[in-house]
């Protein structure tokens, strides 16, 4: 699954709570399935071996020794996974998409060709890429706390608390200079974890199948069962010859991991445990009703909308135009991804009813609260103070929302708000800039400008803020807000915009970077219109940057002080949300029924591979696959239940962003597939999990055995993961 959240930065910290737990029964098999993606220190609270683990949890997880998660590595945004003592790591094709597109051409498409290195020379540098593996954490609440707490403006909360995880991170890297640290929120305003990674920062490309197999179903198939997609790919972590982290360097010599994970051959069969071990991206399952509400009414809507609108406009654009097509398709990929899972998380919400059964289950609370004096009052007012912080939330929509939009995705807005932001900053002291403006970036700072320079398209970038512009200026919460109240009033608004990029400096970058540094030119002085537009866009930004401040501040305060009677009244301890730190979930391999009178079973096969293959679109079949299996050339890979060659599979696991690329383990903590996605029903485990509609998808390991055999021609691997031939 391919999530592209962080990028778009348009959560707020105080959206990021609420909580469901749902039991679920079922006398077929040894234990019942939990909700959860339980943290490191949970693990030996979840009585694994009861639910069907056959090795003891120590070798899960042991803080004192080796372990199964020494064997993981979070790589980008995604999870990878050590298969050898020689730093091979396996992971999603998806996951490497970016990487893969940036040294590809027109005339050596390795996107489309797929990439096999013969040799450890071929192998290509995967460049800005790390790996990071997490080596220890340490629980500093109550340093943090002492910091948020020592504050008195409620609006400086959230900043006191973000500046004391840098001290934190800053002295803690000064400690150990072979260490990341990073401290992440579990609960908001009550848990603050300090992580310490071991960084990685030569990654090379192994073996990438073509996009046929990889990407095979596209995006009609993504967040789609029934799928056949082989999204798995492989490279290998190097470091310097004493076995320090180094960037690329002819020298460097595979990473040994203190661990590796067997591969299981024969993989697994229906109703068999598995557990995934993964880096999780952000979840928002411990959050108040008003939340989902904010979620259903402003962002899904509204993204999902502009998003299909990019697509389209991309997709047209690069009809003719093969370059462009290439460049663009990894910004379409993470577009699609987005777009599709909204809608299911819009589908997700109204069928499972959750914001009214979220507001039935405060409703209870606060009976509960009001039951016993004590607790009323020390929490008597929770529930009704978090509702007067969100009321403030709903007042504000989307007004954060389109801004993050219009500086993601119209260049000269981007360099217009750089160029008003860096005059701002250049009239205060060297020491009180923001980062990007201190002169030891200012290398980083002009090859930012020269990039969206490089990045402006023509023809594309007045049209997008045409669409943008357009769709704000029609919203309740900002028809009657400048700029978007005088866009309203202009009758001919391709005339406008045309004006706007034909008479601003911004269109050349010369007289830009003239006018930037010209220190006498001062923004009161500098009349453009497309500055103009974009100051009073600014302007409002900086408005609701202060209101979510203050709503932060509050809502930091008030949402510990709810889990906290939450605790009391379910008896019971929560489950942080995910938030990229090292999770573990496990479930079994078990089909669904996602509406009336379909049933889908758990496993994929290459037969239906070819059922669905076409000549050319989404399902374009892949020529050596078809010879293969017309040949009836399977090897040893074969499902002796379904004596075929298994292509996916389904489990009932508790994933989200960040687990593509989890290895999906067996009871023996044996790898026996690649998780990659979640059914279309599955988009709303972001906020629930669901037994009847929450099932996640991996490439099963016979496949990707199979392929890297028969298909890449890669024996060499399989001998490397210790697979017998």
């Amino acid at each position: 699954m391919k999530i592209f959240f962080n990028n778009l930065k348009l959560q707020h910290p105080f959206l990021m709570i609420f909580s469901l737990f749902v039991i679920i029964s079922f006398a077929f098999i040894p234990s019942n399935p939990d909700e959860g993606m339980f943290p490191l220190s949970d693990i030996k609270n979840i009585n694994l071996n009861e639910k069907g683990l056959k090795i003891s949890v120590d070798e899960v997880y042991n803080p004192n020794g080796v372990s199964l998660v020494d064997a993981l590595v979070k790589i980008g945004g995604c999870t990878g996974s050590f298969v050898s003592n020689e730093g091979l790591i396996i992971t999603n094709h998806h996951c490497v998409f970016g990487i893969v597109s940036g040294v590809s051409t027109v005339e050596n498409n390795y996107l489309d060709n797929g990439f096999l290195a013969k040799t450890r020379e071929e192998e290509i540098p995967a460049k800005g890429v790390s790996c990071r593996i997490t080596d220890s954490y340490e629980d500093v609440s109550a340093e943090v706390l002492e910091a948020a707490n020592s504050t008195q403006d409620i609006s400086q909360r959230t900043t006191t608390i973000s500046n004391k995880i840098k001290e934190i991170v800053k002295r803690e890297q000064e400690k150990d200079s072979t260490i990341t640290a990073e401290v992440s929120e579990m609960f908001v305003g009550e848990q603050y974890i300090l992580f310490r990674y071991k960084t990685i920062n030569d990654v090379r490309l192994v073996y990438v199948p073509p996009r046929t197999i990889g990407e095979f179903g596209g995006e009609s198939d993504n967040w789609v069962w029934p799928r056949h997609n082989g999204d798995f790919s492989f490279v290998r972590a190097y470091v310097a010859p004493d076995g320090k982290s180094a960037k690329y360097s002819e020298e460097n010599v595979p990473y040994q991991p203190k661990k590796f994970l067997q591969v299981n051959p024969n993989g697994v069969n229906e109703e068999d445990f598995v557990f995934i071990l993964g880096y999780p991206g952000r979840t928002f399952k411990h959050q108040p009703s008003q939340f989902l509400m904010m979620q259903e009414k402003y962002q899904l809507p509204y993204v999902q909308d502009i998003f299909s609108w990019l697509i389209n406009l991309y997709e047209e654009r690069g009809k003719d135009d093969p370059e462009f097509a290439l460049n663009i398709v990894g910004e379409i990929q993470g577009l699609a991804n987005t777009e599709k899972n909204y809608r299911g998380k819009i589908q997700g919400l109204e069928r499972l009813k959750l914001i009214q059964k979220k507001q039935e289950e405060e409703k209870q609370l606060q009976s509960y609260i009001d039951s016993d004096q004590k607790l009323k009052e020390k929490y008597g007012t929770v529930l009704s103070e978090i509702d007067e912080v969100y009321k403030d939330a709903f007042e504000s929509g989307r007004r954060g929302l389109v801004l993050n939009i219009l500086s993601r995705n119209v260049d000269y807005y981007r360099l217009a708000e750089i160029f008003i932001d860096y005059k701002k900053e250049m009239l205060k002291p060297e020491a009180e800039r923001k980062a990007l403006y201190k002169q030891d970036k200012r290398n980083d700072f002009y090859n930012s400008i020269t990039n969206l320079y490089n990045e402006f398209m023509s023809d594309l970038d007045p049209k997008i803020l045409k669409k943008i512009l357009t769709d704000a200026s029609a919203f309740d919460e900002l028809k009657n807000i400048e700029p978007f109240k005088s866009f309203a009033s202009v009758k001919d608004k391709d005339e406008f915009i045309s004006d706007l990029y034909e008479e601003t400096f911004i269109n050349d970058s010369k007289d830009y970077f003239e006018l930037l540094e010209d220190q006498d030119e001062t923004l009161d002085n500098i009349d453009d219109p497309f500055i103009n537009l974009v100051k009073s866009a600014v302007e409002l930004g900086d408005v609701e940057r202060k209101k979510s401040q203050t709503r932060d501040g509050k809502i930091n305060i008030l949402l510990a002080k709810l889990n906290d009677v939450k605790r009391q009244w379910m008896n019971k301890s929560f489950i942080p949300d995910a938030n990229s730190t090292l999770r573990l979930t496990y479930g079994y391999v078990r089909g669904y029924s996602p509406r009336d009178a379909t049933y889908f079973s758990p496993n994929t096969t290459l037969t239906g591979l070819i059922e669905k293959g076409k000549d050319s679109g989404d399902y374009r079949l892949n020529k050596k696959i078809k010879e293969l299996y017309e040949a009836k050339d399977f090897g040893q890979f074969i499902h002796p239940k379904l004596n075929d060659v298994p292509v996916n599979f389904i489990y009932n696991m508790d994933t989200s962003g960040g687990n593509s690329g989890s290895p999906i383990l067996d009871a023996y903590g044996r790898i026996v597939g690649v998780n990659f996605d979640r059914s279309f029903e599955a988009t709303v485990n972001d906020y629930t999990w669901s037994e009847d509609y929450s099932r996640s998808i991996g490439v099963d390991i016979r496949y990707v055995l199979w392929v890297a055999q028969k298909v890449g021609g890669a024996n060499f691997l399989l001998t490397e993961m210790g697979i017998q031939q």
